[in-house]
């Protein structure tokens, strides 16, 4: 088990060294006598009320002042008084939330914020483009309709007509990037379909261009809005230590014109089982160095390696837990990583347990490589084994599968692992481990929900063979769309995959929509077990494919429509035709630096208490929470809550929590709760808090994904927090 201080000590240190607060301490908005706070929202002790403005707003110095001043559109304000002059109402805001200064909008001018949701696109690997339509009966109409496929496509045929019942579509050629910054909040939902799993949506676009983020960086030029807006019928006014790595080859001259590149790196178990697979990929590397010397693509494709094992201290002889072998190497410079592939061989002596320290490696190759100058940013991993998580003591991560996928997400980083089932294999818990890596590696996609390749192991040789054909798969197909983009060649959305690569539940499930909306689609046969190079060859296509529609998106300068209200299905719309279930929208949280922060430090408070009652057999573990976070914030209201409340009505997890649309073992976790689970059931709660703790760190450092947003206050950046990444 993980000590929870070290871990603590860890994160304050961090944020320390960032000289932007801890995470274990809550900012104080009146520090100074000239600074004044935000008005709170109905009901809350620590939200304020804030707004959005819209285009055309202006900036007064009084209530109906002159001298107005133009607002750049979609700019969040804090509210911090309301008059009303000459029958007008008048808000009094600031962009910040430690105010020396404010302004007066007029309330007509903005739109009320007060939640923290919004909503992202997902990726592209084969749904269709995103609708948002003007009300909820044509959405609605749409969802009905007898024949859904024609109606969809008649939509798409002519979005531009003005009697369409559609505002936007998102582009069939690009899609936004995850680094653009925008906000989709929601008004409101129909839940009429949840038990489809479909919701529809009431919702803003928010896409104010290109935003400072948190660390200094180049100035980008002037996004242009790439979706296709569709003509209104009439004008409606505006309502709201380990080896020393190779050196890193000598960047190459900037084009002119970006290229859509990949970086595609082998995150390579080493362990002592692994030589058949280890002696493959190095062969598999050689040839395709090979290859691309005699290609037109020679520069826009880069190989690297990262080994990984499992922790030295249970024995030394290992030599390392992970280790970048080779960086990302164009063909051009191969004589500099080759030999250092070529030096990559097996550990001498065996680990101190089946599953090996796999996130270490991920890790590595996160934080190891440089991904910046790649469209496409694919990992490739293969292993006869397990990941250990954090419930290992000698885990080097302490992340689970769930926490390192939600920061590859993050990172842009696409990963494939390549799961061996070797006879070894079989006898520790195999199946534990094929969730363990559908999870890390989980897609939101309908036709096929991982990128995970099952390898059944008859012998070594044959399956190592076989190994070196998908990642030969994998790479081709990748190889192939670059080519395709630098000739300027259309990149087609991916064909539906193999039979085989259908998961068995979605081919027998009925329509996801109701019966009277949509003719169930018809069972498909389904192998026992897919074949895993045709699979390998799809999950490429897909992943290849959005990341193409990204890059594309990026070069066109792409972004969010502007509208003030629309609604949209949060599933591919396309995809219910042929009853299965991809997202089109995803849900985060948006939270600045002290949110954060106050987020971890109750969560650390909830990890100290629980480990306490643990270690003591006590019955008191909320007292010890209450107590904890008395003293902490300087709260004695916090005793006097009622002992049989949830943590949310204790007060014991931040208000920016509540009234969100998800539900959590950790946010309805009773007294009575939490003494009925076992002694393994409580260990796994707090393993997983113990993960959160570490992947909000990760979050905290993560400077190219903060953003400001009209702050100076470096304290006040926006990370957008996946919900799924909540406690």
């Amino acid at each position: 088990m993980l000590p929870l201080r070290p871990i603590l000590v860890m994160l304050l240190t961090i944020c320390c060294s960032m000289g932007v607060g801890s995470l274990c301490r809550a900012a104080d908005a009146n520090d100074a006598a000239d600074i004044r706070t935000p008005l709170l929202q109905e009901g809350k002790r620590t939200l304020y009320q804030r707004v959005i403005s819209h285009p055309g707003a202006r900036l007064a110095d009084a209530p109906a002042g002159a001298g107005a001043e133009p607002l750049r559109g979609f700019t969040p304000l804090y509210v911090y008084g309301r008059q009303n002059v000459q029958g007008a109402d008048w808000l009094e805001v600031s962009p910040s939330v430690k105010a020396t200064r404010t302004r007066w909008i007029r309330s007509d001018a903005c739109s009320p914020w007060d939640k923290a949701l919004t909503l992202l696109f997902a990726d592209r690997m084969s749904r269709d483009p995103v609708l948002f339509f003007r009300n909820f009966d044509a959405l609605n109409a749409l969802v009905r309709a007898t024949d859904m496929r024609a109606a969809l496509d008649g939509l798409l045929r002519a979005p531009t007509s003005p009697q369409s019942p559609l505002l936007a579509v998102e582009p069939r050629e690009a899609s936004v990037p995850r680094k653009q910054f925008y906000l989709m909040p929601i008004f409101d939902y129909s839940d009429e379909y949840e038990q489809h799993n479909l919701r529809l949506l009431k919702i803003g676009v928010v896409d104010p261009g290109v935003l400072p983020t948190a660390a200094p960086r180049p100035a980008a030029p002037a996004p242009v809005t790439a979706l296709a807006p569709v003509p209104a019928p009439a004008p409606v006014p505006a309502p709201v230590p380990v080896p020393a790595p190779v050196p890193v080859p000598a960047p190459q001259a900037a084009a002119p014109e970006p290229h859509f590149s990949a970086g595609i790196a082998f995150i390579v178990d080493t362990t002592i089982s692994m030589g058949p697979y280890i002696e493959q990929t190095k062969n598999f590397i050689h040839s395709t160095y090979n290859a691309l010397e005699k290609s037109s693509i020679a520069e826009d494709v880069a190989l690297a390696v990262v080994a990984y094992r499992n922790s030295t201290k249970h024995n030394a002889k290992l030599e390392y837990v992970s280790s970048v072998v080779a960086p990302f190497t164009r063909a051009g410079s191969r004589a500099q990583a080759e030999p250092r592939v070529q030096g990559m061989d097996e550990a001498a002596v065996s680990t101190h347990a089946f599953n090996e320290d796999a996130f270490a490696g991920i890790k590595a190759a996160i934080d190891g490589l440089d991904w910046s100058p790649y469209a496409v940013k694919l990992a490739v991993m293969v292993t006869d084994a397990g990941a250990i998580r954090n419930d290992d003591p000698l885990s080097s991560t302490g992340l689970t599968e769930k926490e390192m996928g939600d920061l590859l997400a993050q990172k842009g980083i696409r990963l494939v692992v390549v799961h061996l089932h070797t006879k070894a294999g079989q006898r520790h818990n195999l199946a534990g481990t094929v969730q363990q890596y559908r999870q890390l590696t989980a897609v939101r996609d309908g036709n096929v929900k991982s990128a995970y390749v099952a390898l059944p192991v008859s012998d070594p040789q044959t399956a190592s063979r076989q190994f070196s054909r998908i990642a030969a798969k994998l790479v081709d197909v990748l190889q192939q769309l670059v080519v395709k983009a630098a000739q300027g060649a259309p990149i087609a959305k991916p064909s539906s995959p193999p039979p085989a690569a259908l998961p068995a539940a979605a081919a027998a499930s009925p329509a996801a929509v109701p019966a009277a909306a949509v003719a169930p689609a018809a069972p498909q046969a389904v192998a026992a077990a897919p074949d895993p190079e045709a699979l390998a060859a799809y999950i490429g296509q897909a992943l290849g494919y959005a990341a193409y529609l990204e890059f594309a998106g990026e070069r066109q300068k792409a972004t969010a429509p502007r509208l003030m209200e629309a609604w949209v299905a949060d599933k591919d719309l396309g995809s219910l035709v042929e009853g299965k279930s991809t997202d089109a929208l995803m849900a985060a949280v948006l939270l600045n630096k002290n949110q954060l922060n106050t987020l971890a430090r109750q969560i650390g408070l909830l990890i100290d208490a629980a480990r306490a009652s643990r270690m003591t057999d006590s019955r008191d573990l909320f007292q010890r929470v209450i107590s904890l976070s008395s003293q902490t914030l300087r709260d004695p209201e916090r005793l006097q809550r009622a002992a049989d409340d949830n943590l949310c009505a204790q007060g014991l997890l931040p208000e920016f929590l509540t009234g969100l649309p998800y539900k959590s073992q950790v946010m309805n976790l009773t007294e009575e709760r939490w003494l009925a689970m076992s002694a393994r059931e409580q260990d796994e709660l707090i393993y997983s808090l113990e993960a959160k703790l570490r992947l909000y760190a990760e979050y905290h450092n993560d400077a190219d994904n903060w953003v400001t947003f009209g702050s100076a206050d470096p304290a006040e950046a926006l990370y957008r927090v996946p919900l799924t990444s909540l406690p």
